[in-house]
């Protein structure tokens, strides 16, 4: 006869084995769906601003043939010089470009439109170190600041899947100047805007959303927005549309609380006015170099910068920033997980930019 001990025993086995292997396949089909997959996109350009209409010079009239000057009639006034050019910043921080060369050094790049400062910023305790750099930018045309989509780049991709690159490599064929990893939309469902051009548009969101627009302003929104609230940020001509988060900073404060308060490798955007930006890379993971931050920790280092506005994007084994096509952080990984798309700042009349 048999024990009755051992058919209980090999009961609670199989159901183990079996539950293992139910695990197995949901784990393996979120992997795949979410990790794997290469997603179908249609992308679709936007229609962007109006161009500013020319001013009309004013008609001259000719005074009839008869009428003869006289002694109190006024001169006619002289054209008036072009004013100076202004651009998204206005024409303020004059002193942050240069007349048109090329300044660069191994921490900036200065020329006639664009002015970048990079700073390495040691923060913690001894114990627990930390590492991040800070990248203060200043634009004038909106079509600086560009976003690099692997898709974009298929036939150049050195890697076995289409759909993300390297962030150093997209940041190579892109000629970026300044560049960090993006919100890696190919995993994850969302709204995508990338130089104008729409490649998707889902609810509900997979995060919060953070919008450039095309006249310099950023905004953020929850990811509890309704299709009514997407329809208006659309009718304001959205440049740039990034889905992830945490939003950092909520009308230019910290929030009080977020739901991830663990130490991890971090990569944000930060915004002080139209023209005026930031990318913040935090190193982490690292014993003795850099521990990494929590979302709050990297709200306060936005909010003590003073930007008004900030957003989280893609961090862990992706987060790196890079620098005239080389890594400018130290990443976790020797070889840091691949992205989908990148944030960065170009020339506005850089070669191949997409």
């Amino acid at each position: 006869m048999k024990n009755p001990k051992n058919r209980r025993t090999r009961r609670l086995v199989t159901a183990i084995v079996a539950d293992l292997l139910v695990l197995g396949a949901l784990l393996g089909g979120f992997t795949y769906f979410y990790f794997l997959r290469e997603r179908d996109y249609t992308p679709k350009s936007l229609e962007g601003p109006a161009p500013a209409a020319a001013t009309a010079a004013p008609e001259e009239t000719q005074s009839p043939a008869s009428a003869e000057p006289t002694q109190d009639a006024q001169a006619t006034p002289e054209p008036q010089a072009p004013s100076a050019d202004t651009g998204l910043l206005g024409g303020k921080y004059a002193d942050k470009f240069t007349a048109g060369e090329v300044e660069q050094t191994e921490d900036s790049y200065k020329s006639g439109d664009v002015s970048i400062e990079i700073s390495k910023v040691a923060a913690g305790t001894e114990s627990k170190p930390i590492t991040y750099y800070v990248a203060d930018i200043y634009i004038k045309d909106i079509n600086s600041f560009r976003t690099g989509v692997a898709l974009d780049y298929k036939d150049q991709n050195q890697g076995d899947r289409k759909n993300v690159m390297s962030t150093l490599q997209l940041s190579q064929l892109t000629n970026a100047i300044v560049s960090i990893s993006g919100n890696s939309f190919a995993f994850h469902d969302g709204i995508v805007v990338r130089n104008g051009v729409e490649w998707e548009n889902k609810l509900p969101l997979y995060g919060d959303i953070c919008v450039l627009y095309y006249d310099g302003t950023m905004e953020t929104y929850s990811q509890k927005i309704k299709r009514a609230d997407v329809d208006a940020i659309y009718a304001k001509k959205p440049y740039q549309i990034w889905t992830f988060g945490p939003q950092l900073l909520v009308d230019g404060q910290v929030p009080a609380s977020f739901a991830n308060g663990k130490a991890n490798p971090l990569c944000a955007i930060g915004y002080y006015e139209p023209g005026h930006y930031c990318f913040v890379l935090v190193d982490g993971r690292q014993k003795g170099y850099s521990w990494g931050m929590a979302h709050a920790d990297l709200a306060q280092v936005f909010y003590d910068l003073g930007c008004k506005v900030a957003f989280n994007l893609d961090g862990g084994d992706t987060a790196v920033m890079t620098y005239l096509g080389e890594w400018r952080n130290q990443p976790e990984a020797s070889n840091p997980r691949e992205t989908s798309d990148i944030l960065y700042i170009a020339e506005p009349t850089a070669p191949n930019a997409q």
